[in-house]
């Protein structure tokens, strides 16, 4: 079948069937749209067909407007206008013959707007529907917003829209948006004989945008619309074109930054698994059949966790048997958790936990394909455990260490297998986070670091490989973060404004309620590093050192910048007070108090996020990443960077470098002792003069 977009024409007992057919998902590119309204005209003026069915090829219905069209700068919205939605009206909804969808799989976004537009819909088991664009930052533009209420009811539409979650089948049946789910051999036969009653008179033909008997009445609707505005005021406020949705206005939506930043996260995410010299050199993965952890700590259990889930064999490796069995409990009660969420079946679990095997020994070492190391940050146990692993495993087996500061080179210094050995890192908790960040030096392995992409893949989490760095892309990117937060504490800010702010611009949590999170004894351990690696532009401040030794470590104490509940709930404490008083003495910031006294929630979250940019752009120029969106990938799906921002780099696009520059710049003036802190890189600089977008990249780049 060819892989151009089209759609395809043929009648059957009397019906017109059009096939969607553009490979693999019959995407609606426009194409594919110009075609299916030539081919129901074409069905309107043939004698031969009384109804038409519209369906889709190779078992697929349709997954939405084609979104490679977003990317075309050329075309206002992606091209798509209001022409197409008065096609779907004249055509498909009310021309001369009714029309039925049959559907298989999937009538996601514009296919679920296609199928709502014809006067039936019969859909095989499996079969999900759905309007999911505001992922995308634009809302359903082929009337999706006025045909779904009025079929399933207005407060069922505005969930399936306003949270962007598809229905399965037996729901979308009981709300009467499906009249029949059948086996898919049967589909079409069923679809054909529904038309032909539709037309035949024999069943009702029913249009969509003229139904009014699922609606409220108008006050109720009314109040339910301001309620669901109020919700989601609440719970994106930063976010507009939720609202949006809610007065129907696509146009607008498409022109907002939010629609061109989560488009830009949707590909390049898709583009992680392409990497330069790795998956472009005709290499093929080898396959991950066991794996070994050794750790059953958080961070090991949660690996396991994952790793088993996806079918891999897992061999969990302690030091004693308590700690062995404390590994192996957390591994039950992960699977356990995921059970209760509704996430997994209890089949599933009982599997999972069947494929992990509990040792002291490296008797069974010999066996595996790779060995993911979650011991403590220690540089010389790592080494002693690394030497151990090049004697007991095969010459092919991938060495990877999990640690998030320390050289994989020097990990593997006492080794003669750098080759092999890789930085996998994963984000706790490792079972549910979603970023990998595959660590490569200079000598390891393109097959290596192919087939850890692969295993990455296989765990359901986006990859993303990096270089060899103190922090390497993610943790070094953000390590002025909390410096710069810190900074505007010891001048004077309350540090639970400076939170307040931070996840007012969108972030999860503020940078202390994450200190906290994370262990303020860990932030004290890993900062060391930045203290080392980055003298000339750090910021050091008593405020973590001091918390560190009144046993203010975080939520694991039941207290640090906040205190807890036992439930991990925080809540501000007046006892902090003391602490925070003694590093403004320490600081020497105190000139600096009435500058601090007069920042907005804006210029608080410039002034810790400004500096993040900064040392994104010496990451793309060192090369640290393969391609700039890598960070942007990275920096949402590990930190919560907002996605409607794009990631950090894309986000420095969208203010502008000549902006962040010179902000940058007024700090540097304005904190004469901490202006390294703030000064511009040189790749900032350069495309702050020449106008360059900093997510283009340079020539330097990807060295990794």
């Amino acid at each position: 079948m060819s892989k151009d977009p089209q759609t395809l024409y043929a009648v059957e007992d009397g019906v017109a069937v059009i096939t969607l057919s553009f490979p693999p998902m019959n995407a609606l590119h426009p194409k594919v749209l110009g075609s299916l309204f030539d081919n129901v005209r074409r069905a309107h003026a043939d004698p031969s067909a009384k109804a038409i069915v519209i369906t889709g090829a190779n078992g697929r219905f349709c997954a939405g407007f084609d979104i490679n069209q977003f990317q075309d700068k050329s075309r206002s919205g992606g091209g798509i206008d209001m022409s197409i939605n008065t096609a779907f009206v004249e055509l498909v909804e009310t021309g001369p013959k009714p029309t039925v969808a049959a559907i298989e799989k999937l009538a996601l976004g514009g296919g679920c707007e296609l199928a709502l537009a014809c006067n039936a819909r019969v859909a095989a088991p499996g079969t999900i529907m759905g309007l999911p664009e505001l992922t995308l930052g634009i809302l359903p533009g082929f009337g999706g917003t006025q045909r779904l209420p009025r079929v399933v009811g207005l407060e069922k539409a505005l969930s399936m829209i306003l949270t962007s979650k598809p229905i399965k089948d037996p729901e979308a049946l009981s709300l009467g948006l499906l009249d029949a789910v059948v086996p898919p051999r049967e589909l079409l036969a069923t679809a054909r004989k529904l038309a032909l009653d539709l037309a035949s008179g024999a069943r009702t033909r029913r249009f969509a945008l003229q139904r009014t008997d699922r609606l409220p009445a108008f006050r109720e609707a009314l109040a339910t619309l301001e309620f669901a505005r109020a919700q989601t005021r609440r719970r994106a406020p930063n976010l507009t074109h939720p609202l949006l949705a809610l007065d129907a206005a696509f146009a607008a939506a498409a022109a907002l930054p939010t629609h061109g930043a989560l488009v830009h996260v949707f590909f390049a995410q898709r583009s992680t698994k392409r990497v330069r010299g790795v998956t472009d050199v005709g290499l093929a993965p080898r396959g991950l059949r066991r794996l070994a952890v050794l750790g059953g700590g958080l961070m090991g259990s949660g690996i396991a966790t994952a790793s088993a889930l996806a079918g891999i064999e897992v061999l969990l490796k302690e030091i004693n048997q308590g700690f062995l069995d404390a590994g192996l409990a957390r591994i039950r009660a992960n699977l356990a958790s995921g059970v209760k969420r509704g996430s997994l079946k209890q089949a599933a679990a009982d599997a999972a936990l069947a494929r992990v095997t509990g040792t002291l020994t490296y008797d069974e070492f010999g066996s595996v394909d790779m060995v993911i190391e979650a011991a403590i940050e220690q540089v010389e146990l790592k080494q002693r455990i690394f030497a151990d692993l090049e004697r007991v495993t095969r010459p092919a087996c991938i060495l990877a260490t999990n640690t998030s500061t320390i050289d994989i080179k020097v990990v593997g210094a006492k080794t003669r297998s750098q080759d092999r050995i890789i930085g996998a890192h994963f984000f706790s908790p490792a079972h549910i986070m979603p970023l990998l960040e595959i660590v490569r030096s200079d000598v390891t392995s393109p097959q290596v670091i192919l087939d850890t992409l692969d295993y990455g893949s296989r765990i359901k989490k986006t990859p993303v490989v990096v270089g060899n760095c103190t922090g390497f892309a993610v943790n070094r990117v953000f390590f002025p973060y909390s410096m710069a937060a810190a900074m505007l504490v010891d001048s004077g800010l309350d540090p639970y404004r400076v939170d307040a702010a931070v996840a007012a611009f969108g972030m999860p949590m503020g940078p202390f309620r994450l200190g906290d999170l994370v262990g303020l004894d860990v932030s004290l351990f890993v900062g060391k590093s930045y203290l080392e690696a980055f003298p000339e532009r750090i910021y050091r401040s008593a405020l973590v050192p001091l918390l560190n030794e009144a046993g203010r470590l975080g939520e694991k104490a039941k207290k640090g910048w906040y205190v807890f509940d036992d439930k991990r709930k925080a809540r501000p404490d007046p006892a902090l007070a003391e602490i925070v008083l003694e590093s403004r003495k320490r600081s020497g910031l105190s000139g600096n108090a009435a500058f601090a006294a007069k920042l907005s929630d804006q210029d608080i979250a410039e002034f810790v996020f400004f500096p993040v940019i900064n040392e994104a752009c010496r990451v793309v120029a060192e090369g640290i990443v393969d391609k700039p969106a890598d960070l942007d990938v990275a920096t949402v799906m590990s930190m919560g960077f907002p996605a409607y921002r794009g990631g950090v780099v894309f986000y420095g696009d969208i203010v502008g470098a000549d902006y962040v520059v010179r902000r940058l710049k007024q700090w540097a003036t304005q904190y004469k002792a901490q202006a390294g802190f703030f000064e511009p890189c040189e790749y900032l600089l350069a495309a702050a003069k020449s106008g360059r977008k900093l997510s283009a990249g340079n020539a330097t780049q990807s060295k990794i």
